[in-house]
């Protein structure tokens, strides 16, 4: 067939419509041709005036993609800089070369490269404007080509250009219709491109050669497939001859085949659109369409263009059978073509493919496809084959299969023989089917196709066609696998074989497939049933046979046989339609039954028990069998429970009960709800594996009932933990289960909730686990927990013991509950319900009676505000012992009850919606317990409030107590302005109720009374702060009656006096009171306890007053103070009561009387010098009080302005006051209190001010450094420290006089024994800087203050005594540990805050101030440097016995940059201060001069000899003093050099074993220097010491005995021409041959 010849259609192309309503208006009508060739001529750049622009327009013909893309990028720069309001844009020439050159840079191998060619011409486009659009036209083939790029960033790159001014769908349209000639010229040139002439063969490969071809071709159909779909016919009419040039080119069609899939996928679209559009086209290129695509593209790879390709090729047989038949030209016919396609699959298409392929077949002609058996079953294998490819996408197969079952039935359809069909049938469909059933490895090729609408279509292809002998061969195919079935489960394997599990388990398999397949074949059944051509049931009788079989098997064989119990339970659970009809199913249920009961012995042991059971629970899933299901469930429930006994039980019971269908009848049964119970608890509490299944079943399908659901809960919370307190798992999971299946039962009952909510929470304070936390969050649902958390609550608030809930975990419920009330209670209500969540008032009082009991400690008049009153409360022991209550952790109750109302107070529970009384008791019994618990905190005693104070956390609990009160005072007080009367807001009201509560409880003489005085004076100090003195105190004061000295108001005027303090010094009633009291004290008797009352009372009262200025005459405080010095007379009757009051009391009275002489200076201070000595022997704890009020006495003593008698009695006193004080400091201490904490405080302070005593008074303060008191260590040490350098002092020029080696005392080196390692502490103890660490430190500090102050000749007999120890090592060691040195994380210094000031020096009490790892890490740093300073060649000697390198190079490097700056500046420090102090040389001497030079860290010394100087330098390394100093000579002079060597080599010695001390090098140097000119006389004739040769007169004249220089003799011999003397003219004896080198002088 010819092609159709194309027509004329000149004058169409230039009819087409102007494009003025878009911007390219000024389109030309045509374009010039455009060259892809790599020969075009290249641009022409004369006219460009940038040469930088030349250059990059020049690169993009190179042939580097990386060149191109620096030039693409230069331009775009180029064009950015250049806009069009900038002088209208880019100029012209370099247009016209852009032109020229755009064409064949987007279509260069190089993604980037392309890219920016596309970026460039859109920021031209920019740039120019009108200039760049006129150009369109010439570019527009590319430029759209580009937009069909298969790499998305160039294509995005061209189309963001293009749509950035076609903006609407419209505005494309007209710009393809206005360029639609252009683009077909474009289209029809670039066509004629070869790979060959688009690439240059020399320089590129053949890949990159064909990918740039393929790129072209593909744009190129593209183009025109484009133009097809976008614009209409009569559009594309107008350039028919421009489309018919383009498609008379071969390649367009040819492109079907390419090695492109891109190319190919575009072709096949083409022809697909232009059998639509263009028929006429595809009409006169049918012989070329049908080589293509039926001939060689039947055969050729299709892979990504496979689905354009057969839909083309459906299209085309549909549109023109006859290119498979006319138009086909080849020597291979369609069929083999055909076949050969098929066994590719879908080549990687979608599963659409296989749709199009079943068209394809459906439209070929009759003619092409066989007709016989053979050759059929030829083409299904080749199809198979395709289908069951390895490269084909699993996610085709069920459409393949299909496909290939399409195939098959057209030919069961086509061929007209029976045995044919049925032939085709063996060898085609059946396999599939056979293959499913009963899958082997020989079968294996028909495994794909097990999929459901697979195998229902294969049984349809041979059941519903009008064939009858098609219908039969399938029943007799169905039967032959049922008996290959039945002969599989009769002859598996026995229980004995080894392999029997493996056979069971085969042949269950193969039951569950036949089931499953019947199951689908019999809704398919169902579903077609009343359709002209229904699907046949076959299956359904066949599987019933099968199902009576095995159930025979499983009686004959004891049930062993499980696979054939699980085939029963397939059929029954996968295709219940066969048990629809009675008739159908009845023997076989009935079978079952009586098998059950006849053998339920070997049954319920067997293996086949479990699916047995299984299979007559699905069976209640059949309603049609409901009657059934129930007398066979029931009668299986009886077996089981006749046998509960067995282990076998419990999964057969888990059997029945998993089915919602049988929680009506298992509730009916009380029997099975008992053993449902008993079962499930024993499972849960020994956490059984083999029960979990029932536990969870029985809830999941609700076979528990209410009762035995409560019941069984009830159980698993009482044994929520197990004998050791440990949470039981398996009832927590119980629980879990329960609260996932059926949440209601676990808070439906009061007492279930209480024990469970009481056992979750004990177990959270434990640990939070989430099984735990699960279950807490089920029962903390607002609706529940409003009701049960007070019970909660008040259980473990109002008693305490082991098991109690902890304080933090209440309080968390507490919180809930409140919330919960806040929203659901009525707001009248809401404070009864929240009363409820507090403890008993009265319960907290009991408690707290009890710790009211004992005797108070005296010593706690140190630290109360009420001073010495607590030697008015007398201890009552109550008759019987009463055990307190505790919780866990040793906290009693009252602590309890405490903590939670002060924790509850800080979660913002709100106590102002309680009731008044309430609130009242409870601040009340609050403050009382945070002053017991402030005391057992203060004293440190075990067995108060908290059982032990020696927990970490016991202290911030009493801290938030304590803080808890004072905070509700403090709010109180703020609004408390009525508090005196109790009137005006309800804070004064509740204010003046807790006043009145304490104050009734002040009046006895007990501990209760004292600790509720001590919390009125609190509560009244803060009123005071916030509103001053009452304005009608006076009143309030005289009408109270409170300032009475009598046993009854004793603690309520102490309580107001502390309370009110200096406010009430303006009080005429206070003043009265004081007057009062002095006039009592000076009549008052030692012992009464009246005195005592008066004494305190006084002592309250005076401290209202400032020191000096009482309100009391003269007369009165004299007599007062006789009366109590009185009693001093005989200080043994004094008791520490009486004592502590009577220094107090004089501490005020004495300096208002300072100027008046008398022996009561005497007297007192003797009285403290008693109370300091008689302790000698005792404990300090009772007699603290007396000594620290002695000691205050003391001070306020020494500060006096003094008289005659108090100056006499001091000085006198002083040695004995030195010893009594220092033997206070020894006594032992056994416990560490804060009333000890502030004697020693006071004493060292005290201690401090004492003189020194020389060597011998030091002794006894050594050991101090090493007491347990850091206080007492501090004063110590202090004193040490300043008395050190004089005893120092001492005891050089004793040792210089005595010539004795010096020793540090034994005392002090005692203390560096035993010296505390980093193993002796862990992480958390070493940062609070521990006592016997710090002794140790301290102790080492010491040893170098006696270095710092003694001789060179001390320092190094204490060098040698440190050395024999062997201590620096264990310092060092120490240091180095701690501060990480040998972890390799040295500290670093800069980093830390430590400047070379703290390096230098250590100040302890700035110390103090610091955090204590800080204070550990500065007394390290500054012991090393005083290691370094001092002992440096100890140091050393530790350094090179260092084991560890790593902790040498840190060591090393540490010291380099911190240290060795320090002691290099302080050793040219004291260089230069040694110069500047030396003594005038004697009249024969010179003074040795000294240069520093600090930058080269080095010291240059000369001795001047006549003109000259004999001059060495010393450096000194940056590794100082961990490396020597080196000297070396600068200039010799006076002797010889090997003196010189040796004076060298000695100067270095003397710094290296003296510690590094250059001085002593100097000294040295100066001293050989002196040595050497000793006795020196000028030489006779030359007048110098030092000749030329540098060397001193040597040859003495035997007569005269002046001395000559060698050289100078020689000299004058030559002159002379006489060997003769030149001073006395007498020869002088031979002196040997002259040379050349003594005559030149050298």
């Amino acid at each position: 067939m010819s092609r159709k010849p194309g027509k004329a259609r000149a004058a169409s192309s230039k009819a087409g419509p102007g494009f003025g309503a878009s911007s390219f208006g000024s389109f030309a009508s045509a374009a010039s041709g455009i060259n892809l060739s790599y020969l075009a001529e290249p641009p022409d750049f004369a006219s460009v005036s940038d040469a930088t622009v030349v250059v990059s327009l020049k690169n993009l013909q190179k042939k580097d993609a990386t060149t191109k893309a620096k030039a693409l990028e230069e331009l775009l720069a180029y064009a950015q800089a250049h806009p069009y309001e900038q002088n209208g844009g880019v100029e012209e020439p370099v247009l016209d070369a852009w032109v020229q050159s755009y064409p064949r840079i987007s279509i260069d191998n190089s993604r980037r490269v392309r890219e920016l060619s596309h970026a460039l011409q859109f920021e031209l486009m920019k740039s120019a404007r009108k200039r760049m659009e006129k150009n369109v036209p010439k570019i527009v083939g590319p430029w759209l080509a580009g937009t069909f790029d298969r790499d998305r960033p160039v294509s995005r790159a061209a189309a963001e250009g293009l749509s950035s001014f076609l903006t609407t769908p419209d505005k494309v349209t007209q710009f393809w219709k206005r360029c639609q000639q252009q683009i077909l010229d474009y289209a029809c040139d670039t066509m004629k491109e070869t790979a060959e002439t688009l690439s240059d063969r020399r320089s590129t490969n053949v890949d990159d050669a064909n990918a740039k071809y393929f790129r072209v071709l593909a744009g190129n159909l593209a183009l025109v497939l484009n133009l097809l779909q976008k614009l209409d016919p009569v559009d594309t009419e107008r350039c028919a001859d421009s489309y018919d040039q383009f498609f008379e080119n071969d390649t367009v069609w040819a492109s079907a085949v390419v090695d492109d899939s891109n190319a190919r996928r575009l072709s096949s679209q083409l022809l697909s659109l232009c059998i639509e559009r263009r028929p006429d086209r595809v009409e006169a290129d049918l012989p070329r369409i049908s080589k293509i695509f039926v001939a060689e593209g039947l055969k050729s790879s299709q892979i990504g263009s496979a689905l354009d390709y057969i839909t083309a090729l459906v299209k085309a047989t549909a549109a023109y059978p006859t290119i498979w038949t006319s138009d086909y030209r080849s020597k291979k016919s369609p069929i083999s073509r055909l076949r050969l396609f098929l066994e590719s699959g879908s080549q990687g298409g979608p599963p659409l493919y296989w749709a199009s392929l079943t068209q394809l077949i459906e439209t070929i002609p009759r003619g092409i496809l066989p007709g016989n058996a053979d050759d059929s079953i030829d083409l299904l294998k080749s199809m198979r084959k395709g289908v069951t490819n390895r490269d084909e996408p699993r996610d085709n197969a069920v459409e393949a299969w299909s496909a290939y079952l399409s195939l098959a039935r057209h030919f069961l359809q086509t061929i007209p023989s029976s045995e044919a069909r049925l032939k085709l049938c063996q060898d085609t469909i059946f396999p599939l089917t056979r293959h499913y059933l009963f899958p082997s490895p020989e079968s294996s090729v028909w495994s794909s196709g097990n999929q459901p609408r697979v195998l229902i279509r294969a049984y349809t292809s041979t059941t519903t066609l009008p064939f009858g002998d098609l219908v039969e061969a399938t029943k007799l195919e169905w039967t032959r696998l049922k008996d290959e079935l039945r002969d599989h489960i009769r002859n598996s394997l026995p229980e004995t074989s080894k392999d029997h599990e493996k056979s069971q388990n085969l042949v269950a398999d193969e039951g569950h497939r036949w089931f499953n397949l019947t199951s689908m074949i019999l809704d398919a059944h169902e579903k077609t049933v009343t359709s002209d051509r229904p699907i046949p049931d076959i299956p359904a009788s066949l599987s019933l046979e099968l199902l009576e079989e095995s159930l025979k098997l499983l009686e004959a064989r004891n049930w062993k046989p499980f696979g054939a119990a699980l085939v029963v339970e397939s059929a029954i659970r996968l295709a219940p339609s066969l048990f629809k009809s009675a008739s159908a199913s009845e023997g076989t249920l009935d079978g079952l039954d009586r098998t059950l009961v006849e053998g339920q012995d070997r049954f319920l042991k067997s293996s086949s028990a479990p699916y047995i059971f299984s299979s007559i629970t699905a069976l209640g899933q059949i309603p049609e069998r409901r009657q059934d299901f129930e007398h066979l469930w029931k009668s299986s429930v009886s077996i089981v429970l006749s046998h509960s006994e067995i282990p076998d039980a419990i999964p057969a019971l888990s059997k029945l009960i998993s089915s919602t269908q049988t929680a009506a009848v298992a509730l009916e049964s009380p029997d099975l709800q008992n053993e449902l119970i008993r079962m499930c608890l024993t499972g849960a509490v020994e956490n059984l594996g083999s029960g979990w299944e029932l536990f969870e079943n029985s809830f999941a399908f609700g076979a528990l009932g209410e009762f035995a659901s409560k019941r069984l809960v009830l159980g698993l919370t009482n044994r929520i933990t197990n004998g050791s307190g440990e949470p039981n798992e398996g009832v927590l999971r119980g629980l879990q289960v329960i609260a996932e299946q059926r949440p209601e039962v676990l808070s439906q009952s009061e007492e279930i909730y209480v024990t469970l909510m009481t056992g979750l929470l004990r177990l959270s304070e434990k640990e939070q686990a989430p099984t735990v936390t699960m279950l807490r969050a089920s029962l903390e649902n607002p609706s529940r927990a409003t009701s049960n958390a007070h019970i909660i609550i008040q259980q473990n608030m109002n008693s305490a013991s082991d098991g109690s809930l902890t304080v933090e975990t209440l309080v968390q419920q507490a919180i809930q509950a409140q919330k919960s009330f806040k929203t659901s209670t009525d707001d009248g209500k809401i404070g009864t319900d929240l009363l409820a969540l507090l403890p008993d008032v009265g319960i907290w009082t009991e408690q707290l009676e009890i710790f009211f009991q004992d005797t108070l400690n005296p010593s706690l008049a140190i630290t109360n505000n009420l001073g010495g009153s607590c030697f008015l409360a007398s201890g009552q022991p109550i008759g019987t012992t009463v055990n307190v209550q505790r919780d866990a952790r040793g906290c009693s109750l009252p602590g309890r009850v405490a903590l939670y109302i002060s924790k509850l107070t800080s979660s913002g529970f709100d106590f102002n919606q309680i009731e008044f009384s309430a609130r009242v008791g409870l601040l009340v019994n609050l403050g009382l317990t945070a002053e017991l618990a402030a005391d057992q905190l203060t004293l440190a005693r075990e067995g108060g409030i908290w059982g032990s104070v020696s927990s970490p956390d016991v202290p911030s609990e009493v801290e938030s107590v304590i803080s808890s009160f004072h905070k509700s005072v403090a709010g109180m007080a703020d609004c408390a302005q009525g508090w005196r009367d109790g009137t005006g807001t309800e804070e004064s009201q509740l204010v003046h109720a807790i006043l009145e509560s304490y104050t009734e409880k002040s009046r006895a003489l007990s501990p209760l009374g004292f600790y509720s005085a001590r919390v009125m004076q609190k509560i009244l100090q803060v009123l005071t702060e916030r509103h001053g003195f009452p304005s009608s105190g006076e009143q309030w004061l005289t009408d109270t009656g409170s300032l009475k000295s009598s046993p009854s108001a004793v603690f309520s005027a102490a309580a107001k006096l502390g309370g009110l303090g200096e406010t009430a010094s303006m009080s005429k009633a206070v003043s009265n009171f004081c007057n009062r009291l002095v006039s009592d004290v000076a009549v008052a008797k030692l012992g009464q306890e009246q005195s005592l009352i008066t004494l305190n009372l006084l002592n309250l009262c005076m401290q209202i007053y400032d020191v000096g200025k009482l309100p009391v005459a003269n007369n009165r405080l004299v007599f007062a103070v006789k009366q109590i010095t009185s009693w001093l007379d005989a200080p043994t009757d004094v008791d520490t009561a009486f004592a502590t009051e009577a220094c107090r009391c004089l501490q005020r009275l004495l300096p208002c009387i300072e100027m008046v002489p008398g022996r009561h200076w005497e007297k007192t201070v003797d009285f403290c010098l008693y109370l300091w000595t008689k302790h000698s022997a005792r404990l300090l704890d009772a007699h603290l009080s007396e000594i620290y009020a002695s000691l205050q006495l003391m001070t306020i003593l020494q500060s006096l302005e003094p008289n005659d008698d108090l100056i006499d009695v001091l000085e006198t006193s002083m040695e004995r006051r030195s010893a009594a004080l220092i033997g206070l400091l020894r006594l032992p201490r056994e416990k560490h209190t804060q009333p000890l904490e502030i004697v020693d405080g006071i004493l060292c302070r005290q201690v401090e001010k004492l003189p020194i005593q020389g060597q011998d008074g030091l002794v006894d303060l050594y050991e101090l450094v090493a007491s347990e008191s850091r206080t007492i260590q501090t004063a110590a040490f202090t004193l040490l420290n300043r008395a050190l350098p004089a005893v120092q002092e001492k005891l050089s020029i004793d040792i210089l006089l005595e010539k004795q080696d010096a020793r540090l005392p034994d005392e002090l080196v005692s203390l560096l024994l035993d010296a505390p390692t980093l193993d002796s502490y862990p992480d958390e103890a070493l940062v609070q800087f521990p006592t016997p660490l710090r002794s140790y430190l301290l102790s080492w500090h010491l040893v170098f203050d006696a270095f710092q102050a003694a001789s060179f000749k001390v320092r190094s007999d204490y060098t040698e005594n440190l050395k024999t120890g062997n201590y620096i090592h264990s310092l060092m060691d120490l240091t180095f540990d701690v501060l990480g040195h040998s972890a390799a994380h040295a500290l670093d210094l800069d980093r830390a805050g430590f400047t070379e000031e703290n390096i230098r020096y250590y100040d302890l009490k700035l110390a103090e101030s610091e955090s204590e790892e800080r204070s550990m890490q500065w007394l390290f740093i500054h012991l090393y440097y005083r290691v370094l300073k001092f002992v440096p060649g100890l140091f050393k000697t530790w350094y090179m016995d260092c084991r560890s390198k790593q902790t040498k190079i840190a060591v090393e490097v540490w010291m380099t940059k911190f240290y060795s700056p320090i002691i290099i500046s302080e050793a040219l420090d004291d260089v230069v201060k040694w110069n500047e102090s030396q003594e005038a040389p004697a009249d024969d001497e010179k003074e040795l001069l000294v240069k520093v030079i600090r930058p080269a860290k080095e010291v240059i010394a000369g001795y001047e000899v006549d003109d000259l100087t004999a001059s060495i330098a010393i450096r000194i390394p940056s590794e100082f003093p961990l490396e020597p100093v080196t000297v070396t000579g600068v200039q010799r002079v006076a002797v010889d050099e090997k003196k010189w060597k040796s004076w060298i080599l000695t100067t270095q010695g003397v710094i290296t074993f003296s510690g590094g001390n250059i001085i002593d090098g100097l000294t040295v140097f100066r001293r050989n220097v002196i040595g050497a000119l000793k006795g020196q006389t000028e030489c006779a004739i030359c007048y110098s010491i030092i000749s030329n040769d540098k060397k001193m007169p040597d040859k003495r004249c035997q007569t005269c005995k002046n001395l000559f220089h060698r050289i100078c003799l020689y000299k004058w011999f030559q002159s002379s021409n006489q060997n003769t003397c030149p001073l006395c003219r007498n020869p002088i004896d031979y002196l040997g041959a002259d040379s050349r080198a003594r005559r030149s002088g050298i």
